[in-house]
């Protein structure tokens, strides 16, 4: 059973060509550059014809073995592509991906891709199924931290270095929207044509096209950056979020610090709290520690005032919803900074 990353594929297929891919995950990108590696392989391999199945209501399942068993008259080897958007193909479709991953055409190759795939999705039978017959690549999200390392392997790619300070640069403009970020390295490269880019050069040529989901926000605050923050609040304005779903994500995190708060004084340990609220484990020791670390009664007061910002939200209180959320964000970075998070991101 093999579940790797999709940047993983490319030495994978080197070694071997399975009969059975799921190519899924969070980056659209990530994931149509895994599917044009695999493309390429099976074309090399002698896989002369391609034929191309999108799920959508009402499909035929009869139309996977179909397709597996009509050869045409011209080409001995078939790649099917079977397009999966919602990522969960039902009970007709699990048994149809079953069948097929228990035996596999030797002349075939079928490649299921699809978008994002939760926790659950990704331990259901039909998953499981295709990883014991093949190869799972997930894309999973690059995370901020890691975009200029992202970054600098792109440029490496197209014949380009650069100066950490405009790797960073280039990471904070294309945070959250890969495609963009592929995109302006694209471009740099055609307009350096080879050789080193500074911070000036990256300035000047490089728009800011990034994009932030809504838990961005506490992620950034909970790790103390204060410019960040601010820069995702008004990011996430701009895209125009709705401050009531900004601010659950804020309260929701608030809650668990609050509490943790309060079991750090009472001497109890953190995990009732971690299991009612469905922490996850890797997530657990940070925020642990940004809630022994903080002075006390801190964090139960920054969740109080969720209850002032919910009321100018709703329009209940005078005040300007995204004002709110700005304060009340940075003050969270602040205490986490002042509560000493080592950097960590909770």
């Amino acid at each position: 059973m093999s579940f790797i990353s999709t940047d993983q594929l490319p030495n994978r297929l080197a070694q071997r060509l399975d009969p059975v891919y799921l190519i899924a995950g969070e980056e659209p990108l990530l994931v149509e550059e895994a599917l044009g590696a695999l493309r390429e392989r099976v074309r090399a391999a002698g896989f002369g014809e391609r034929e191309v199945l999108s799920v959508e209501a009402g499909f035929d399942w009869s139309r996977l073995a179909g397709a597996a068993e009509n050869l045409s008259l011209f080409a001995e080897r078939r790649l099917i592509e079977l397009r999966l958007p919602q990522g969960k193909p039902g009970q007709e479709g699990t048994r149809a991906l079953q069948a097929f991953a228990k035996a596999p055409p030797a002349d075939t190759v079928l490649v299921v891709i699809c978008g994002r795939l939760d926790s659950r999705q990704r331990s259901a039978a039909w998953v499981k199924a295709l990883a014991g017959a093949g190869v799972v690549a997930y894309a999973w999200p690059v995370r901020s931290e890691a975009l200029p390392r992202w970054a600098a392997a792109r440029l490496r790619q197209r014949g380009l270095t650069a100066d950490p300070e405009a790797l960073d640069l280039l990471a904070e403009r294309g945070e959250g929207n890969l495609l963009a970020l592929s995109q302006e390295i694209d471009k740099l490269a055609l307009l350096a044509g080879g050789g080193h880019l500074d911070v000036a050069t990256v300035r000047g040529a490089v728009g800011d096209s990034a994009r932030f989901a809504i838990f961005d926000l506490p992620e950034a605050a909970l790790a103390g950056g204060l410019a960040r923050t601010a820069r995702i609040c008004r990011g996430l304005r701009e895209e125009g979020e709705e401050p009531v779903l900004v601010l659950w994500a804020l309260a929701r995190e608030l809650r668990v610090l609050a509490e943790l708060q309060e079991s750090a004084r009472l001497r109890r340990s953190p995990d009732a709290v971690f299991g009612r609220h469905r922490t996850w484990r890797n997530r657990q020791g940070a925020l642990w520690e940004l809630a022994r670390r903080a002075p006390a009664g801190a964090w139960v007061e920054l969740a109080r005032r969720t209850a002032t910002a919910d009321r100018v939200v709703k329009g209940a209180a005078a005040g300007r919803p995204w004002d709110e959320l700005l304060q009340l964000s940075t003050d969270i970075a602040r205490l986490a900074a002042a509560a000493g998070s080592d950097g960590k991101r909770p």
